[in-house]
């Protein structure tokens, strides 16, 4: 089979989590002897080569124009590009995020078009409770309209996204492929006081709360550590995020606290092997990678009551579940996971087994490509009757 993703985050150019989804994603069907080909629209074409062979994942980068309406020129050239494949038979199925919905208005192709569903504008602002430009929803709306199939790497995604553009069809759900190594640390009891936290510095990912949090963790464990990982944010006339959260921190609980700023995946992943608690107190998501890979790494793993945390943590079992609301409830929860080697212990390999039982990238890369054989047959079905 081949498979077309468009994807305009492909790493090694900055990216979040539809960036490395689809790498790892595509890497993995290759390996599976399937064929992938990835085209987007870039601003900053020096962070990578404009085309590049990733372990066999061909990828295509086109140039975003500055000039006015410049967006509207970068759709259609995507269109063109993967029109010309679907019609040359080159690719099997084309496969979109609904972010910024670049399938609306695309007309029939000879391969179906499906969207995965990771988290829309349109989802997020309805989430944080905040408006969105009908420009937005009406390109998201549309492309999902247009979209012959669903996918959605979580339930509550798929129902919110449902509720939110009023639809009707109930997509399929397939979690995110998670990188498990392949010598994990042993995920016992850590000596070490490290509290990791990764993330873009914004309201949404909880970093407000859990600084606030911190204050309290401060007293009741001086010798801890919050390790701040992610790129900083600021909007015109206003402190960056980062700027805000040291100013809100007491002096003496500033030396306990580390802005990383945005590091290397591998130099993130080291730090989780070795620490004792990582925290994403995250308001909106759709899957989160990042509190899986805390996991994989046998990381005790504290995530959000909102969004999917219910459905990828067992509160209590494999990780801890709070309100990201309540800074009093990630202080206390950051402290139990501090204070009890024999918790600490349990959540770091039940959150490690977790992973490798249900998250692994074979695993994944074979929904995957069970879902999408499906698609295509269905759609050359429909297409016969």
């Amino acid at each position: 089979m081949n498979i077309c993703f468009i994807c305009s985050e492909y790493p090694p150019a900055s990216h979040g989590g539809v960036g490395s989804m689809t790498q790892t994603l595509g890497r993995a069907l290759v390996a599976n002897g399937h064929g992938v080909r990835v085209v987007g629209v870039y601003r900053n074409m020096t962070e990578a080569p404009s085309y590049e062979e990733d372990q066999g994942v061909k990828v295509w980068r086109l140039p975003r124009q500055q000039a006015r309406l410049g967006w509207l020129g970068a759709r259609y050239r995507v269109y063109k590009q993967v029109a010309g494949w679907a019609r040359d038979g080159e690719i099997d199925l084309v496969e979109s995020p609904d972010w910024e919905g670049w399938i609306a208005g695309w007309p029939k192709l000879p391969v179906p078009l499906i969207a995965r569903l990771h988290g829309s504008i349109c989802y997020f602002a309805a989430e944080m409770r905040v408006p969105f430009k009908k420009s937005a929803f009406w390109l998201e709306s549309a492309a999902l309209r247009r979209a012959d199939y669903w996918c959605s790497v979580s339930r509550y995604t798929a129902d919110r996204t449902r509720e939110v553009f009023t639809l009707e069809d109930d997509p399929t759900v397939i979690y995110n492929a998670v990188d498990v190594p392949a010598s994990p640390s042993a995920a016992t009891a850590r000596p070490s006081r490290d509290v990791v936290f990764s993330g873009t510095l914004t309201e949404k990912k909880g970093v407000i709360s859990l600084v606030e949090a911190w204050k309290t963790v401060a007293v009741r464990h001086p010798e801890a550590k919050l390790h701040i990982y992610g790129k900083d944010t600021s909007n015109p006339g206003k402190p960056s995020m980062r700027d805000f959260l040291v100013r809100s921190l007491p002096q003496e609980t500033l030396p306990s606290v580390l802005f990383h700023g945005h590091v290397r995946r591998e130099q993130l992943l080291n730090h989780l092997q070795q620490a004792r608690v990582a925290v994403f107190p995250s308001y909106a998501e759709a899957f989160a990678m990042a509190p899986l890979e805390s996991m994989a790494h046998g990381c005790p793993t504290i995530y959000s009551t909102r969004g999917s945390g219910p459905e990828l943590i067992h509160d209590g079992v494999d990780g801890l579940l709070i309100d990201p609301s309540q800074p009093q409830q990630i202080a206390d929860a950051i402290c139990r996971v501090l204070a009890d080697d024999s918790l600490a212990g349990q959540l770091g390999s039940a959150g490690q087994q977790k992973v490798a039982r249900g998250f692994s990238t074979a695993q994944i890369a074979s929904r995957n490509a069970e879902f999408y054989a499906d698609c295509v047959e269905r759609f050359h079905e429909a297409s016969r009757n």
